[in-house]
């Protein structure tokens, strides 16, 4: 698991939005001005996550203009900077200070690199470890290939 603060995720969006776009945006700015999310506000604070894809949750300045940033935007360039992985995201805003809103961002980027084996292929592999004459994969093999006979 990767896991990618605020800075980081922000570097991400510009570098993706530079190629998408095709323009370098001046900056990437989080927003203040939620309307529909303001049902979410628990205690001057909202959280929004991966299921409130639907949320702005930047504004991204170029030269001659202004776009939102939605947080299905922001999942789409971290899947685009870590291809098959599964990314919880989550934006938070702490609207306590008044006017001034803090906001932070945190990515937690998981790769499914534990491949699902089916009985043949881990026969083969318990063959190749007796080959290879080692005892503690082929016992691990073992173990998995009653779990799947179970």
């Amino acid at each position: 698991m990767i896991r990618l603060e605020t800075n980081e995720i922000v570097s991400i969006a510009k570098k993706q939005i530079a190629s998408i776009f095709k323009m370098e945006p001046l900056e990437l700015r989080f927003v203040n001005d939620f309307q529909g999310e303001k049902s979410l506000l628990n205690d001057d604070k909202l959280h929004l996550t991966n299921r409130h894809y639907w949320a702005k949750v930047m504004d991204c300045v170029f030269e001659d203009q202004v776009r939102p940033v939605l947080m299905c935007e922001v999942l789409y360039f971290l899947r685009n900077e870590y291809l098959e992985s599964d990314i919880d995201l989550e934006f938070s805003f702490d609207f306590s200070a008044g006017s001034i809103v803090e906001a932070t961002a945190i990515a937690e980027v998981n790769f499914n690199d534990k491949p699902d084996l089916g009985k043949n292929e881990i026969a083969e592999l318990i063959d190749f470890a007796l080959a290879l004459q080692d005892k503690q994969w082929f016992e691990e093999l073992t173990e998995k290939y009653k779990e799947l006979s179970a």
